[in-house]
């Protein structure tokens, strides 16, 4: 006796479905991997390395201070253009105690900032460093700060919309030394992070301009 066709139908389509889910997944998986990253440096002619031990140990504060440098993975690195001149960025996979925790972007200030600013939605942890108090809200974010009389001039409306266009999808922006870093999602695609490093070098700029301000007020 032969096997009806309506049982072939439906062994077609549970096969179907079961290719389409593993491809789906497979892709996932893929989103923002090595092969991804490795293509969107050689697009944009940027440096990739597989693999920094040394890198993260530059900054101290955000998801550095929360989980230790660790290593930056599938790292690339290059220039982004913005009106003020290029500016350095990274864009690496964070891995602290051997496990990749989030997708690191750094996108380097053209002045050397007076005191460290973490910028936090509602939704992120309260950070567990003591030498950062809250100061107010700045936007839809709120402003922990390493030293209140020096960063406050710079929490300007500009910063506010700034830090309002990354993203509700990355909770923690945070600036130090001569730096803006931002931790994005693992699954955050190229695109999202071009759009994103973009982003950022205005946030850049709007610190650049509260510290000019600053200067000229003299604080």
């Amino acid at each position: 006796m032969g096997i009806p066709s309506s049982v072939w139908f439906v062994i077609a389509v549970i096969a179907l479905l079961l290719g389409a889910g593993l491809l789906l997944a497979d892709r996932a998986r893929g989103s923002g991997g090595p092969r991804d990253r490795r293509r969107w440096a050689a697009l944009r002619e940027w440096e990739y390395l597989d693999s920094d031990p040394v890198l993260p140990s530059r900054w101290r504060y955000g998801t550095i201070h929360q989980g230790g440098p660790g290593v930056a993975r599938n790292l690339v690195s290059g220039t982004v253009p913005t009106p003020d001149g290029p500016r350095q960025a990274y864009v690496f996979d964070h891995e602290q105690a051997g496990r990749v925790s989030s997708v690191l972007a750094a996108v380097q200030v053209q002045t050397q900032l007076p005191a460290a600013v973490e910028l936090r939605l509602p939704s992120a942890p309260l950070p567990d460093d003591a030498g950062l108090d809250l100061l107010e809200p700045v936007g839809e974010r709120y402003a922990f700060v390493s030293d209140a009389d020096a960063v406050k001039p710079l929490l300007t409306d500009r910063l506010a919309d700034a830090g309002d266009a990354i993203g509700g999808d990355v909770e923690l922006l945070w600036a130090e030394d001569s730096w803006v870093l931002a931790a994005a999602p693992l699954d955050s695609s190229p695109e999202r992070l071009q759009d994103l490093l973009a982003d950022m070098a205005e946030v850049a700029a709007a610190l650049e301009q509260g510290q000019s301000a600053r200067h000229r007020l003299g604080r």
